[in-house]
């Protein structure tokens, strides 16, 4: 038994680091995608739909996912390059929650696999502890079999609870730091996102008022 824990340990610890190494270049990259989707969104002189053919992946930058979602509500509703639909205020109130709904897809995307690291941070020392109860198990049987709290009799069993509950330990720590210094991140992020539809839509109704002044005159 004790040789079983120590295998789904071993097990788990191996996958909790395949996670946070994915996760922790994976993020880096779309932190970095981000960053210059943003200077080149905020510095942009042209219409808003001047970077709906940025070479920018949506599988790396979510806040481009969603920039292309709201090119893609406002194209269906007859706009186009150098052209921003009149809308009214309820078609502009679906346009920021169907940006919203492709957000928070994204975020559930960053999220994935993240809850095998809160299992692990969970679970991992509740195994280390089965571990010890079973080491010390085995320690009271010795004993039993020597008739005395000989070095022989309690050896295997103290050494099996300790090796288990320090790979419980190991897999927990890592596992637990990772989970909530993800969690931190994509939270920022999410208020990134947030952040991000309220600018595109305020440059998008800036956009169509100041087409409806040029048209007027």
């Amino acid at each position: 038994m004790g040789q079983g824990i120590l295998v789904i340990l071993f097990l788990g610890s191996g996958y909790s680091w395949t996670i946070i190494l994915y996760k922790f270049f994976l993020f880096r990259r779309v932190n970095q995608a981000t960053e210059e989707f943003l200077r080149g969104f905020k510095r942009g002189k042209r219409d808003i739909f001047s970077l709906s053919s940025s070479h920018l992946s949506r599988e790396i930058d979510p806040v481009y996912g969603v920039y292309q979602e709201g090119c893609r509500v406002l194209s269906k509703r007859g706009g186009k390059k150098d052209h921003i639909p009149e809308m009214q205020a309820t078609e502009w109130n679906r346009l920021e929650e169907d940006m919203q709904r492709k957000a928070d897809a994204e975020t559930r995307i960053l999220e994935k696999d993240l809850l095998f690291l809160a299992t692990a941070a969970s679970t991992g020392p509740l195994l280390g502890i089965l571990g010890t109860v079973y080491g010390v198990l085995i320690a009271f049987q010795g004993m039993g079999r020597y008739g005395s709290a000989t070095i022989d009799a309690v050896a295997p069993g103290i050494s099996e609870a300790l090796i288990t509950t320090v790979f419980g330990l190991v897999v927990a720590i890592p596992a637990l730091i990772a989970y909530n210094h993800f969690k931190h991140f994509i939270g920022d992020y999410s208020a990134r996102l947030d952040n991000f539809i309220s600018d595109f839509i305020t440059r998008a109704r800036t956009e169509a008022k100041n087409e409806i002044n040029r048209e007027s005159r």
